[in-house]
């Protein structure tokens, strides 16, 4: 995309991608020969340079063999984007959640983390101005943010573990010894209101200090119409965030800066939109949901203080040491059931208290045509979460019912019964707490138990008769009391137990130790050819433990100490896990424009514990390991046109997947994660095109197929699923433009983006897709949104006004289908993306 300055590489299946592949490959060498008469300074609609630190080393983007995503500051801005969910918009191959904060995910070319399980690891690594972010803490503001990179493939040998699918890199604007500020207003529909404050202050000639603030707060983009409902607005966004950081150059050869972030997330859970007979509406379009979760929320109170440590030993060798301890307090409360029904009501809490010790110790040599990067990091992570089901009585006895009817109704099967005459005796019955379906199982139940028959006697009654629902309805508990404690079911309880919330918690805490040693080095062996090589041993050691503590509301019914999870004291495991991961890269520069290279790189995630499955104590998920081949093209053509391509192989072996699973006699479905095996192949191709000195063109599209096979699991629906082997292709694209005019008015210029965001719909490919699927409108509908931005500025740029329009279609994507809920209580959630939305941006820079 032109505006975004993509650093991926080429080569789609798509036909616009294959034929401009095709085009430019054949064509390389009559390129290069015009080039070398054309390149001179006369061509003013040259596309600029970008930097970038993809290898550790600072670099120009062209110049670096690997698959890189560059979004500058001015990208942020031009598309508004404020967190990694916005930017996955732009970046084929690359998404993050957009509404979660505290439980978000990343996932490239494909891959994804598992779970919300702090027993496990990301497989995108995800760093913050060089600090490794754990997952609760991946989604910060993008405050005062100078770039950020997304390196697609595994990057195991700079990065160590967690970057088996890649790498996202926030680096933040570092303090300069110089003045400068800004602040910056964004007001837009929906009340979105945000606000930013950047400071930088030189205190003297070796001294300075950096300050911005950040507060993003917007309502939400779906209407909860329970006038019942308390808690936070759900989907409504209150996010802020500071950073202060100080710069000391000691020496010419020394520097320190010292950091402190603060990050403070206040707000609604995303909303779980129902999606049953029983929601508001089965279309999500709507916009409307009738959600009764208990003080809906989501928060999460974040701090950091890092330090980084920079010499230069001589010319040839630098050094750098980092270090920082982050530590966060995470909690989320979301509506599972989507619906306003007292006997569906299902609602989960995920609270996490942790922190992260992060180091780093790095050796740089640079020296003629030798580049050479090492170093050594450790880390340290204290965690404890704790994960609540809750319920309230009225689910559990509908529950109850469902169990009933199945018992009830098989044995009337056994016997001969058909199914028309079983529907005339009231079966399947709906809630027992209604006592005309009780008075039907009752019925039944005195057909083939002369207790119950007693029962029915005792209340002066015949079965089947009004007079049994009369006497039901008048004497409260007494006949669920009698039948429970006759058949020893504790769950078969008396209306009067109406409201009162049933909860399980599994508490996990965790003592995580992971160690690196890394080197890579680079040698240009003549004008032509390079080589790039490195290793890297990684290890990690896990300590984690699991408890199941009793149930509040065991106490006045002391019968039940088992619905969800079993009671279990706390259960400790210990493993660890090694590897060794590299990379081998030959490059050949056809010119100093023109590069091809093919690369070999390996990356590992560590194996670890399903936080909700203490049975992983016994039998821990595997390592997730891949295996990478890249032949990449990048070039500069004719100054104006840059290309870069790339046709990728990436190996998965024991790829952790979270999916939802109802083993059998499980209360409800829950996710765990499961190990396979999957086979990727793609391409990437990224055009900018300087068309004229004010107008610039780009596209990014990407084509990926995937084969995978899966070990079998329960799925949501509690049906044992053993067709494993899936094929998948996906195909996106990006199309954008931005046009400068050299109109100017009242001393200022304007600038104009349009882009164009397409990403093909696969779900039908999904191996645990539940069949309501396909009645959910839209639901197998591809993305595709169209957004702008018209701005103009003084030409000293110190004023900025601008106006812009995102999803100017209206157009609705559905995410996926899932919930704890789904298949127990036949109440699946799903989610949608934002409505069209409109602003303003007001910036003035002092």
């Amino acid at each position: 995309m032109a505006a975004l300055q993509r650093d991926t590489t080429i080569f789609s299946r798509t036909p616009i991608a294959l034929c401009i592949g095709l085009a430019l490959t054949g064509a390389l060498n009559q390129a290069s020969a015009q080039q070398a008469a054309t390149e001179t300074e006369q061509n003013k609609a040259a596309i600029e340079t970008i930097t970038v630190t993809a290898q550790k080393r600072v670099q120009n983007v062209m110049d670096v063999p690997l698959a890189i995503d560059s979004i500058t500051a001015t990208d942020l801005e031009e598309t508004s984007s404020v967190l990694l969910g916005d930017i996955a918009d732009y970046t084929p191959g690359f998404k993050f959640s957009k509404e979660a904060v505290a439980q978000a995910s990343a996932e490239i070319r494909g891959i994804s983390s598992s779970n919300i399980s702090t027993g496990g690891d990301p497989s995108v690594a995800i760093f913050y101005d060089d600090f490794y972010l754990p997952r609760a803490a991946q989604s910060v503001l993008f405050s005062d943010m100078q770039r950020i990179e997304i390196l697609k493939g595994p990057q195991g040998t700079l990065f160590g573990k967690n970057a088996a699918a890649g790498v996202v890199n926030m680096i933040p604007n570092a303090p300069a010894l110089d003045d400068e500020a800004f602040v910056k207003a964004t007001l837009g529909d929906y009340a979105l209101r945000r606000y930013e404050l950047m400071g930088n202050r030189a205190l003297s000639d070796n001294f300075a200090l950096r300050l911005n603030l950040m507060s993003n707060q917007r309502d939400a983009y779906v209407d909860n119409v329970n006038p019942d409902y308390q808690g936070e607005e759900l989907g409504s966004v209150n996010h802020r965030s500071a950073r202060l950081a100080a710069l000391w150059q000691i020496t010419e050869a020394t520097k320190l800066q010292l950091s402190y972030d603060w990050d403070d997330v206040d707000q609604g859970y995303a909303p779980g939109i129902g999606i049953s007979p029983y929601s508001y509406s089965m279309n999500p379009a709507d916009r409307r949901i009738e959600n009764d979760v208990v003080d809906g929320h989501e928060w999460r109170d974040m701090t950091a203080f890092s330090l980084k440590l920079y010499h230069d030993f001589n010319e040839q060798w630098s050094g750098k040491l980092i270090s920082s301890k982050r530590q966060w307090q995470v909690s989320g409360r979301d509506d599972a059931d989507g619906t306003a029904d007292k006997t569906r009501y299902l609602d989960t809490i995920n609270f996490e208290d942790s922190d992260i010790f992060y180091n780093e110790l790095q050796l740089n040599y640079q020296h003629g045509n030798i580049n050479y990067v090492g170093g050594v990091t450790y880390s340290k992570e204290k965690v404890y979460q704790k994960t609540s089901l809750n319920i309230l009585a009225d689910t559990i006895a509908r529950l109850t019912t469902d169990n009933l009817n199945q018992q009830l109704i098989g044995a009337l099967q056994q016997n001969g019964i058909p199914d028309e005459m079983i529907g005339q005796l009231g079966l399947p019955a709906d809630h027992i707490w209604q006592p005309t379906d009780w008075a039907s199982m009752l019925s039944v139940m005195a057909m083939v138990d002369p207790s119950v028959a007693g029962l029915l006697q005792m209340l002066g009654a015949e079965p089947f008769s009004p007079e049994l629902v009369a006497a039901i309805g008048a004497t409260g508990d007494l006949t669920y009391d009698a039948i429970g404690s006759g058949l020893g079911v504790a769950e078969i309880f008396g209306p009067s137990n109406a409201g009162k919330m049933w909860s399980e918690d599994i508490i996990n805490t965790g003592d995580f130790t992971s160690y690196g040693i890394y080197s890579d080095l680079d040698i240009q062996l003549n004008d032509n050819w390079g080589f790039t090589a490195g290793l890297r041993y990684s290890r990690d050691e896990k300590d984690f433990s699991w408890e199941i503590t009793e149930r509040p509301f065991a106490a006045p019914l002391p019968g039940i100490t088992e619905f969800l999870f079993p009671l279990m004291p706390q259960l400790n495991a210990s493993d660890s896990w090694s590897k060794l991961t590299g990379r081998a890269v030959a490059r050949y520069n056809v010119n100093q424009n023109n590069m091809l290279y093919l690369s070999y790189s390996t990356g590992y995630k560590s194996g670890g514990y399903d936080s909700l499955d203490p049975r992983s104590a016994i039998t821990p998920f595997e390592p997730e390991e891949v295996a990478n081949i890249e032949l990449g093209y990048k070039a500069d053509l004719w100054q104006s046109l840059r290309v870069q391509l790339v046709a990728y192989q990436m190996d998965l072996t024991n790829r952790q997947r979270s999916v939802s699973s109802k083993e059998p006699d499980a209360g409800v479905a829950i996710p765990i994660v499961i190990n396979g095996d999957q086979d990727i192949r793609g391409g990437e191709l990224v055009l900018d095109w300087q068309a004229t000195q004010t107008l610039k063109l780009g596209l990014i599209t990407e084509y990926r197929k995937t084969e995978s096979k899966w070990q079998p699991f329960y799925n949501a629906d509690g049906d044992l699923v053993t067709d494993v082997e899936k094929s998948s292709a996906a195909d996106s694209y990006t199309l954008a433009a931005d046009w400068a005019p050299e109109y100017t008015l009242a001393n200022g210029q304007f600038k104009l983006h349009v882009d164009y965001v397409y990403e093909e719909n696969t779900r039908a490919d999904d191996p645990d897709l539940l069949d309501i699927a396909y009645s959910i409108p839209g639901y197998f509908a591809d993305q595709k949104s169209l957004n702008a931005r018209l701005s103009w500025a003084t030409t000293d740029a110190q004023w900025q006004l601008a106006v812009w329009g995102k999803n100017l279609t209206d157009h609705d994507s559905i995410g996926g289908i899932g919930g704890f809920a789904a298949a127990a209580l036949g109440t699946p959630v799903t989610s949608i993306s934002a409505p069209r939305t409109v602003g303003v941006d007001i910036r003035y820079q002092f």
